[in-house]
Parts: structure tokens; sequence; C-alpha cells
């Protein structure tokens, strides 16, 4: 808890909100700040291109394949301490215990930061985990573009990383035993149930794209309703079909998904004045590949016919658009063995969010430990997991990572 609120003060404001965006200095700090802390646990440290960070502490063959755990330092603007530096911090806690007490290990561990997890700087998630594993292309930095208008594309170009060498980050899957990643819930589940650990099955993935009507800019005196080519009306009724259609597919028995239009641009954005321009960010996620992929297509005919009837222009900016994914079955059974071993209330569930261990699972075995998120909330200063369900979940998180990495290969 000392380290997990020594990285938590990084980046605080108002009412205890955490602001460590991707690339910013206090992201860069957060994580010098883990470098000190994997030095001082007598961990070999390792940062690639994009600064993603691994401490390593050797096995009895330090040429066998490593097991991983981690998560990640950035967040989310205004959000709360926990998401991500539980399973960083916890992962360290883990390895420091397990040299402390010379506990034997036959496979090396690797204790991991990934960076750029969350979207909210360039709408693009999971960063440093996706090139890792070998899962972004050229074409997928088109639209990763910041509110001040810095490409994604520049800034990995300024560290040396150019569209034609991506896959020098690639790490090669032999080197790998397993991935592992202690996380809060991030929802209400947990709690709900009065369950101190989830098992994940499954990651649900989102596709992300912009929206951009164009009509016409005019004085809000003078033009006549019948005559306005009015963009942010069009962007409210695109935004209203969000809900209902995802609404409707919520109902469904199979493919839940859930929408979300979370950034919009207004242009010129003045009282007295006709908006010309507006621009949606539109999130659209379901653990069903074949059902967001339906409900990203409905919203993107919907816009085209609301641009329609109101006459007035329309274009699509894909960001990125990734398919579900499953977690390793003989991990989860590792995990489940260990909580019925000592007793622990336990919930079998699929994640709702995107993580690291979503692309992590591309290459090698990966598997997730959630613990409770208070009511549920995530992404905002009021995100709290209690100390003990940490603990519990840190405990976990070890004795599974002793047990994987002393099995055979």
């Amino acid at each position: 808890m000392r380290d997990l609120n020594a990285i938590g003060r990084i980046g605080i404001g108002n009412h205890g909100s955490v602001t460590r965006l991707v690339f910013s200095i206090k992201e860069l700090r957060s994580r010098q700040v883990l470098i000190h802390l994997m030095r001082q646990a007598g961990l070999k440290i390792q940062v690639d291109a994009i600064g993603n960070i691994f401490g390593r502490l050797d096995g009895a063959d330090p040429k066998a394949p490593a097991l991983l755990a981690g998560s990640h330092l950035d967040t989310v603007i205004h959000g709360g301490k926990y998401d991500g530096p539980v399973g960083v911090i916890g992962a360290l806690e883990a390895v420091r215990t397990i040299r402390e007490n010379k506990i034997p290990l036959r496979a090396p561990l690797e204790v991991v930061c990934f960076i750029g997890e969350e979207s909210s700087r360039f709408g693009f998630s999971t960063l440093g985990s996706s090139l890792v594993a070998g899962e972004v292309q050229p074409k997928d930095l088109t639209n990763a573009v910041d509110a001040q208008g810095t490409k994604l594309a520049d800034v990995l170009s300024s560290l040396g990383i150019s569209p034609r060498n991506l896959f020098r980050l690639a790490r090669d899957p032999k080197s790998m035993k397993a991935y592992l990643e202690l996380h809060i819930e991030q929802g209400p589940i947990l709690e709900a149930k009065a369950k101190r650990i989830g098992l994940v099955t499954s990651i649900a993935a989102p596709s992300r794209f912009k929206v951009i009507f164009a009509g016409r800019a005019d004085h809000s005196g003078t033009t006549p309703m019948e005559m306005r080519k009015d963009a942010l009306v069009a962007a409210a009724q695109l935004i209203e079909y969000v809900e209902k259609i995802c609404r409707k597919f919520s109902s469904m028995e199979k493919g839940r998904v859930v929408g979300t239009v979370g950034a919009m641009k207004i242009e010129p954005g003045v009282i007295n004045a006709v908006p010309g321009r507006t621009e949606l960010s539109i999130d659209i996620r379901s653990t069903s590949a074949p059902a967001k992929d339906k409900v990203a297509r409905l919203v993107k005919q919907r816009g085209a016919a609301i641009a329609r009837d109101r006459g007035i222009a329309i274009e699509v900016l894909n960001i990125r658009a990734e398919d579900p994914v499953p977690l390793d079955k003989r991990l989860l059974r590792v995990t489940r063995q260990l909580c019925d071993e000592k007793a622990i209330d336990y919930e079998i569930m699929p994640s709702g969010a995107g993580h690291d261990a979503m692309q992590m699972a591309k290459i090698t075995p990966a598997g997730m430990i959630f613990i409770p998120s208070r009511r549920g909330i995530s992404h905002n200063p009021l995100e709290w997991t209690d100390p003990d369900d940490i603990a519990l979940g840190a405990q976990l998180l070890m004795e599974t990572m002793i047990r994987v990495a002393n099995e055979p290969v």
C-alpha cells in the first residue's frame, strides 16, 4: 500500500483525482518511481523503445520461458489510483515476497508495466502490449490524434519508432511461459454478489471510430429553422441512437453490447452560431464479435441516413476494431484450484473492460484475477478497493505465479 500510494500521488488533482496521460511528464515520473522500486527489490530492469518496463527475477533455469505479471500506470483524465497500478504493484510485491522468502522457482519471473493501456489521449488503447504482441499495423495509427492535434505516429517517430519498424518491438512468444494480470473489477458484480475474487474467462473488445457531421455555420438569429444545416442536431440524433441500439442488444441473451459517445467537438462552438461541424468519438464493446460488429455497422448506417435526411455531409474515421479474446483455460483451472484450497469465494466472469491481457493472450497463455470495486466505480476519483481485497488478490497472484513458474514447460 505504501508503494501504491506513492504512485497514486503522481498526477493527483482536485478531489483526489489522478491524471497521468500516456507520454506526459507525470506518466514518465510514475515509470521512474517504478524503476526505482524494482531496483530496490533486486530485479534486473529492461526498458524497450516505447517505454514498456520489465523487471526480471531469474529462476533456477534463467534460459527458461519467463512468467510475466503486471498491468499499466497511465490513467484516464481525472481517474482513480487503483486501475492499472494495483496490477503492477501487486506483481512487484509478489515477486519481492518470493525473493525475500527464497521461494524456489524453476522459470524466471518478470514484473511488467505496459505503456498506454488507456485510450484517453489518442483513442488508441493497450498500445504497449499491442506492440509487444505484434498487433499494431501502420494503418492503425492514421486516425490516432490527441485533443491538441498531436498524432500518435509522430510521438512514436520521436522515439525512433517508424511505421516500418513497429514489428521490432514484438516479443518472441517462445520467451514467455504465460502472462497474469491482477486488476480491479471496474464493475459492481463482485460487490453485489459478496465475492472477493473474480476469475476472468474472456475480455470484451471495442470498435472505436469518429463520426464527423459537416453542415453549415450560420447566424443563430437570422437563419430560419427550415434553412439550417445544423451539425449538432444531427450528432444529437446519432448519440440517442447509440444508446437505443445498445439497449436493444443488452436485452439479448447472446452478445450483450455497450456503446458510449465519450467525446464531442463542436464548431464554431459559440452561443450565437448554428453549429457547422461536430465530431463524435464512439466506443462500441461486447464479448461477442458478431454482435459488436453489427451494432457498429448499424450506427454508421444510421449516421449516414441522418446526414442524408438533413442534407449535410458525413465522414467516418475508423480508429481501431478488435475481437473479443478468450483467456487461457489452464490458468483459470490453476486459480480456481488455489481458491478452492483456500476456501476463497470466487466468481467466474467475463471482463467488460479491455486490458493488456487481451493483447498478451494472442502470443502466450494469459489469465486475469479481479478484486472488487466499491459501487462498481472506476475511471473516477471515487474509485476504491479495500486494502484487504488488494492483499488477497496479490496473495492469489503470487501463489499462481509460483505454481505456474514451477510447472514443466
